[in-house]
């Protein structure tokens, strides 16, 4: 049954992105905001970032975010924005689930049943535990982050593991966003360019996917 409630989900979410680039006016709001992003240089990106951290807070998805980092940014610049803005947003949210909403994130918790795993394992993990989620993403980055904050991971090492452990995903959704910025924008690339863009989003992904099964064993190991 939640099989099918998540095939139905994702299917829902691709139909309505499909609708969304042939509806509304996408191209011209990619070219905005590069426009914008170039025009306010540094500026521009700390912004972004302050805003990306803002939304993550407020349980924005992580992955949505990052797609248009690198559809405003490209994937150089957009990884640094990205590092850097996840990197806060992951401390920001580890101490206000420790100091100051710890009975909220508790709460929280109950929602989601594997982070139990995640707590009892986290004594002999570490931050080890804290890599294998950032590699497989069993939980919502944005919960995950207050989540970890109500577990014994010391917040140095939680954030240390976090930082490096999210660059691999954060990766495939900068080279995604970037790629289908290039597509919806009309950007003028020959035929060995698109493929080599393409090729090269599909070497992401698979590499990605290979990574996060390999997680996904050693966290079940671990249970």
């Amino acid at each position: 049954m939640r099989l099918l409630v998540r095939t139905v989900l994702y299917s829902s979410l691709a139909v309505a992105l499909v609708v969304a680039l042939w509806t509304l006016p996408i191209d011209a709001v990619i070219v905005s905001l590069r426009s914008w992003a170039e025009t306010n240089g540094p500026i521009g990106m700390v912004g972004f970032g302050a805003a990306y951290v803002l939304l993550a807070l407020l349980f924005v998805p992580g992955a949505a975010l990052t797609m248009v980092a690198g559809a405003v940014f490209g994937i150089g610049w957009g990884m640094v924005v990205v590092a850097i803005a996840t990197s806060v947003a992951d401390a920001a949210a580890f101490l206000l689930g420790r100091y100051i909403a710890r009975d909220a994130v508790v709460r929280l918790m109950e929602r989601y049943p594997r982070f139990k795993i995640v707590d009892r394992t986290i004594s002999r993990g570490g931050w080890r535990i804290v890599a294998l989620i950032r590699l497989s993403p069993a939980l919502p980055y944005s919960a995950s982050n207050y989540l970890f904050g109500v577990t014994s991971v010391p917040f140095f090492p939680f954030l240390i593991s976090s930082g490096i452990f999210t660059l691999p995903g954060a990766l495939a959704y900068l080279y995604l966003g970037y790629v289908g910025a290039e597509t919806v924008s009309g950007t003028s690339r020959n035929s060995v360019e698109w493929t080599v863009l393409c090729l090269g989003l599909a070497v992401t992904f698979v590499a990605i996917g290979y990574v996060t099964v390999l997680a996904r064993r050693t966290f079940a190991e671990l249970k």
